[in-house]
Order: structure tokens, then sequence, then C-alpha cells
């Protein structure tokens, strides 16, 4: 913030302009900036809803980051982005005190709300992180104030139990448990995959 001040009034008494007339400590243009930022991004969400179709499809999934302050490690963190007509755009990413569904389902129902994208999101793109990776498109025949919520919750007991048949059926088949990728079972798997049609 010090080096943009200084080279702000560079900038002004460059042009001719007496600095005294303008506002130069770190916290007036830090207060300014934020005004801006704000305004811009009313502006950015105003001129949205001229674009935006009736159907749009929310995706998400929360990210641990470096965090902001140097007392914290990592944070969690929630991309929303919306999907419509071959174009994406990142709505939010608000920072969660915890990766719980609960928490993201709040974020992501709030997101919508300021959006005001209620009655025009049609699907849910969730991420769920078992021991493997899945992704859900759900439906959404309504938008009420816990169904994310209760569908989240909903999906994570599902793949949970999931993960435990998984797990139990691999104790049982596979006799020597490993974290290495050779797996002699999986071999054959393995030198085929490049000739598996994706379609």
């Amino acid at each position: 913030m010090r080096d943009s001040v200084f080279i702000l009034e560079a900038t002004i008494e460059a042009l001719g302009y007496n600095t005294d007339e303008f506002p130069m400590s770190k916290s007036s243009i830090k207060r300014i900036c934020t005004e801006k930022r704000n305004e811009h991004a009313e502006a950015m969400k105003a001129n949205f809803q001229n674009e935006v179709p009736n159907a749009v499809t929310v995706h998400w999934d929360g990210k641990l980051l470096p965090a902001v302050d140097a007392w914290i490690s990592k944070e969690e963190y929630l991309p929303i982005v919306i999907l419509y007509v071959n174009k994406e755009k990142l709505i939010a990413v608000p920072r969660l005190e915890s990766s719980s569904g609960s928490k993201q389902a709040q974020a992501v129902r709030n997101m919508i709300a300021d959006w005001n994208l209620e009655d025009k999101v049609q699907f849910f793109v969730v991420m769920l992180r078992v021991q493997i990776h899945v992704i859900l498109m759900v439906p959404v025949c309504f938008l009420s104030k816990n169904l994310i919520e209760i569908c989240l919750l909903l999906w994570q007991a599902k793949y949970f139990v999931y993960e435990l048949v998984l797990k139990s059926m691999f104790k049982v088949k596979i006799s020597q448990v490993t974290t290495t990728p050779d797996i002699p079972q999986f071999k054959k798997f393995q030198d085929n995959w490049k000739s598996v049609n994706p379609d």
C-alpha cells in the first residue's frame, strides 16, 4: 500500500497538480478502492441480470488455500460458478469457517439470493470428496430455504455409505491392501486403459 501512495504522489506531481488537493493517506486510498470495488460489483450484478437466461447451472467445490492472515496456515474457500449458454461466470469465492455441508449450502444459497438467481437455477453440480472424486449433477425442482443443505447432507451420507461398502469389498477381495499404484489385480485394466473409448 505504501508503494502505491508514492506512485500516486509522483503521478499527481508529474501531471502538474498539487498533491495537497488529493487524499493521499493509506486509509483514504483503501477506503476509496473498497467503495469503487463495491460500485463495480453492483454494476456487474445489474448488467448480469440483463444477459442471464432463465436456466443456469450452479457449480461449487471447496478449496483449501493459503490464508491471508499470517497466524493461520490454510483457509477454506468455496468458488461458486454458474454456467449458462456455454458461458461461465464466477459469482463468488466466500471464505468458510469449515467445509461442512451445511456451511457450503448456506454460502451457495446466500450467493444465489445475492445474485437474484433463485428462480433460474435448474441444476447443481457438486464435487464430493471421499476416497474417490464423485461428480453429481442434480436437478432442482424448487429452491426452498433448506433445500441445498438437505440435499448436501443426504449426498454426504449416501457417499459415506458407498465408501464403507467399497472399503469392505476391497478388504474381502484384495488380501493385501497397499498404497502403491501397482496392484496386480488392476494391472490388466491399467494396461488396457488407453484403449478405452471415453464416449
